[in-house]
């Protein structure tokens, strides 16, 4: 392999079998060159993206996550991987770098997150569960930062749908026009350019791509709506707080009714407002 960029002191671009890669190692990066050649080892990540695009979005994130979150959660995978014995999509090293810093600051905001599937998640996917209360340890081992348990939940689920063996599939043409169309509604009721394709842009898009994969998957029911347990107290405070951000999210969900015949559950509606907020509040600053 052959050096392209240092991304920070754990995560470089490489060349490898000509292909660019971002391979992620603790200290992978601290006085790489650019052009030196290095073997691949075991203890690397390797995240291969799909083209250009997706190269261009990987290396914005990993540029801005401070480098311990990337070292963390390459660690964090490789324990899963061992334990579950499954392989995951490449993409989760950055995801889940990426959620852990978002969660950090959340915490430090005092902005708390609960995870009203929590027990259902418990039951239904108890190893992945485990592995995210393994994961939490580690957190705070590495981090000294104690996140709820309701983060554990989060991770997990994580796991899930970054698992290779178990991936859903979708008519990809119908998925990505869906996707452009909401990235389009949040952008136009935020007054932004969508030319601006900042970290926290690319993080909301991400996070569209793997929500509309769970509406897909399975959408939910009248009933399941009616029944939903979820956090009414967080949510009066985003639509008091944070009232542009979650009149957004009603426009995503009128759209989702229209055109898909989807309803929006409540706990998707309070995450995907905070994606919003945190896109919006990232523009003013």
């Amino acid at each position: 392999m052959i050096i392209q960029n240092v991304l920070n002191n754990n995560a470089v671009v490489a060349r490898h079998q000509q292909r660019e890669v971002i391979v992620v190692e603790r200290g992978i990066g601290f006085r790489a060159k650019k052009d030196a050649k290095m073997a691949f080892r075991d203890s690397m990540k390797v995240y291969v993206p799909e083209d250009q695009a997706k190269l261009k979005i990987a290396t914005a994130t990993i540029a801005s996550l401070p480098s311990a979150y990337l070292d963390l959660a390459a660690g964090i995978i490789q324990e899963a991987e061992k334990r579950l014995q499954t392989t995951f999509n490449s993409y989760l090293l950055i995801e889940l770098a990426d959620h852990v810093h978002f969660a950090v600051q959340r915490l430090h905001e005092k902005i708390v997150l609960h995870n009203k599937l929590l027990w259902e998640i418990q039951v239904a996917y108890t190893q992945e569960y485990e592995m995210g209360e393994w994961a939490l340890h580690q957190i705070a081992a590495q981090l000294h930062e104690q996140l709820p348990e309701d983060e554990a939940g989060f991770i997990a689920l994580k796991f899930v749908s970054n698992d290779l063996n178990h991936q859903q599939t979708v008519n990809s043409l119908a998925f990505t026009q869906t996707l452009a169309s909401l990235t389009k509604i949040i952008f136009y009721n935020l007054g932004l350019d969508m030319n601006v394709k900042t970290p926290d842009y690319q993080r909301l898009v991400i996070h569209l791509k793997f929500f509309l994969q769970r509406m897909y998957a399975a959408a939910p029911s009248p009933l399941s709506l009616k029944m939903e347990n979820y956090d009414y107290v967080l949510l009066k405070h985003l639509q008091q707080d944070y009232a542009r951000a979650y009149h957004c999210m009603e426009d995503v969900d009128r759209f989702m009714q229209q055109k898909l015949a989807i309803a929006i559950p409540k706990n998707e509606q309070i995450y995907l407002t905070m994606h919003i907020a945190r896109l919006a509040k990232s523009l003013t600053e």
